[in-house]
């Protein structure tokens, strides 16, 4: 008994940085390795990359509460017919994604997305009444500034790029504020996976209905192109396995962490992603990029440090909701 007792806080440790680390990594390799089939070896299509990897994810939790590891509610109509809204925001967000980093380089995706940061900010005032203060202000500056500097310096960046990572920011802010406007009760009833469940599933439809309607187009694709390749097969594969996989290590840093490590954790996150995404695809800023990049990532972080600030003066060390405009998004959408 003294033993368990003692082996506790040394367990608790070693979980904090593996949840951490397993967490950073999924997200991290969701953007590349995404950003590799579409753009390295011109698997262009996103809706069909999205359908397989939210049904593995579906598979996934499916399986995980017939082993009575997690549980979510069953599907019912009531709560499907107030959920598909977001769900087909959520597969916006996806499919918006994908198709900015068809054309732009990492970084610069990167950049664009975060300015959903200030758009959602921005609809939470209109909406909720919240403010801002001088550091939330300034955290605006440096991620606006330091977005326009790296895009309007990046040799990759594209005008279709730019409009669909806008498209990207509007579709996350609005998943964002519908959850938190809309859905606050019902959150409540769902418990941790049954955002994850709903979500997932009910974006199927709408991503198998385009994969059908291709089949002609990326069948052939990869029976001639992809299959060929030893690299595209092991890339296909981790794909299937880290999108299963993503929900899970996102709650488990949740659980393992404090809110303030887990939102932290979320931006400084973009930094390694941003990094390795110049390096994996050769696509280097200028000097002037590199000091947008740096700006703008700092400007996220200091967004994040002001948030955690503002909700320990509210109401302590709470966690932060998953539907707030302001926390980390953990439903699996990380592309």
């Amino acid at each position: 008994m003294t033993e368990s007792k003692d082996e506790a806080p040394f367990m608790k440790k070693f979980e904090v940085p593996v949840s951490i680390l397993a967490y950073a990594s999924c997200s991290i390799s969701m953007v590349i390795l995404n950003k590799l089939m579409i753009g390295t070896y011109g698997f262009n299509f996103p809706t069909v990359l999205i359908f397989f990897q939210n049904l593995s994810a579906v598979v996934f939790v499916v399986v995980l509460k017939q082993l009575g590891m997690i549980d979510y509610p069953p599907l019912e109509m009531s709560k499907v017919k107030r959920w598909l809204p977001l769900t087909l925001l959520f597969v916006g967000m996806l499919v918006t994604s994908l198709l900015a980093l068809r054309t732009l380089s990492v970084q610069v995706a990167t950049l664009i997305k975060n300015l959903a940061i200030i758009t959602t900010a921005v609809g939470d005032w209109a909406i909720f009444g919240h403010t801002f203060n001088a550091m939330t202000m300034s955290a605006f500056l440096l991620l606006l500034s330091g977005s326009v500097l790296g895009a309007s310096t990046d040799a990759w960046v594209s005008l279709e790029g730019l409009v669909w990572a806008g498209l990207n920011v509007a579709c996350t802010s609005a998943f964002q504020l519908y959850m938190k406007l809309v859905l606050n009760d019902l959150k409540q009833e769902m418990g941790r996976w049954g955002p994850v469940y709903y979500n997932n599933l009910l974006s199927l439809p709408p991503l198998l209905l385009p994969t059908l309607y291709m089949y002609s187009d990326w069948m052939p694709k990869v029976q001639d192109d992809l299959m060929d390749n030893p690299n595209v097969k092991a890339i296909m594969g981790v794909l299937m396995v880290v999108s299963a996989i993503m929900t899970m290590t996102s709650f488990w840093c949740m659980s393992a962490t404090s809110p303030t490590t887990y939102s932290v954790v979320g931006g400084i996150n973009k930094v390694p992603m941003t990094v390795i995404g110049i390096y994996v695809f050769n696509q280097f800023p200028t000097p002037a990029g590199t000091l947008g990049i740096c700006g703008a990532l700092g400007g996220g972080l200091l967004y994040t440090h002001a948030m955690n600030l503002k909700r320990a003066e509210d109401a302590g060390e709470k966690s932060p909701s998953m539907y707030s405009p302001t926390a980390v998004k953990p439903l699996h959408s990380p592309r």
